[in-house]
């Protein structure tokens, strides 16, 4: 029987590191679907369910600190990993307090896995904890 391919949304504002990540992803054989902005997010996950969300903090519009609890509601079984060029403690508690699963600090290399993403299934947990994931 085939390997399910884990489906992963990314959602970012900057173009540029949307494509990059898209780019990346799909190259390591993940399903991957892209939004600008909270509001297509939103509408992404109406129309299906992922493994991974992979989000930027700071957006136009509803923050991905702003969103992550209602994600955390109506998706309970993916794992939210906030992105930020902006992180300090403060915000990285209250994402945690909100539900996510990582915190990760831009930029970060490329060829870097994601913590727990090559292995974990729906369902399980990652660690609640700050990745510096090899800060360049």
């Amino acid at each position: 029987m085939a390997k399910q391919r884990r489906s992963i949304l990314v959602v970012d504002d900057d173009a540029e590191m949307r494509a990059l990540l898209l780019d990346v992803l799909r190259n390591e054989g993940y399903d991957v679907v892209e939004a600008k902005d909270g509001t297509e997010a939103v509408l992404a996950l109406r129309a299906r369910a992922f493994d991974l969300i992979l989000m930027d903090k700071n957006m136009p519009g509803p923050s991905g600190l702003d969103l992550l609890p209602g994600f955390r509601r109506v998706c309970p079984d993916s794992q939210v990993i906030l992105m930020t060029a902006f992180g300090d403690v403060p915000s990285y508690i209250e994402a945690v307090e909100k539900g996510a699963a990582e915190y990760l600090f831009k930029p970060f290399r490329m060829e870097a896995r994601i913590p727990g993403m090559e292995t974990r299934t729906a369902g399980e947990e990652w660690d609640h904890r700050a990745s510096n994931v090899d800060r360049a």
